[in-house]
């Protein structure tokens, strides 16, 4: 039982001893763990840089290249009306096409336009499900 107590004693003194030398030394011990060396510092940024740089030209030139095969597949497509079957396009198809292309595309309304429009839906009637019950029950 004393052995066990004397090396009981030496563990909490050498803990003790510790923490103080560690307290006593811990500006010197923090500044070199916290501040690395000036020369990786530079020479990781300058990696960095390069990587990205890197990773820019490649994907400009991935953007051109996608670039251009949607300008070919654009240019196929408008030159020879490429059909996705297998039959040839009848006269119907060629005018229904025709049509579809002369419609015009509706415009976005201005807001003159769409005050107006939503003055004349106020001055309307409402024709909610409500309203037509009530007019019937009365």
């Amino acid at each position: 039982m004393g052995l066990f107590i004397f090396f009981q004693v030496l563990l909490d003194l050498a803990l003790i001893g510790g923490a103080v030398w560690f307290y006593l030394n811990k500006r010197e011990i923090l500044t070199e763990t916290v501040q690395p060396n000036a020369q990786v510092l530079e020479q990781w940024r300058k990696e960095w840089e390069l990587e990205k740089e890197n990773q820019a030209q490649q994907l400009a030139m991935q953007l051109r290249s996608i670039r251009l095969l949607f300008e070919k597949t654009k240019k196929l497509v408008d030159e020879k009306l490429i059909t996705f079957s297998q039959f040839p396009i009848s006269q119907e198809e060629n005018e229904l096409k025709h049509l579809i292309a002369e419609k015009s595309q509706p415009t976005i309304p201005t807001l003159i336009e769409f005050e107006a429009q939503k003055e004349r839906l106020k001055h309307e009637t409402n024709l909610d499900l409500k309203s037509l019950l009530s007019d019937q029950l009365c």
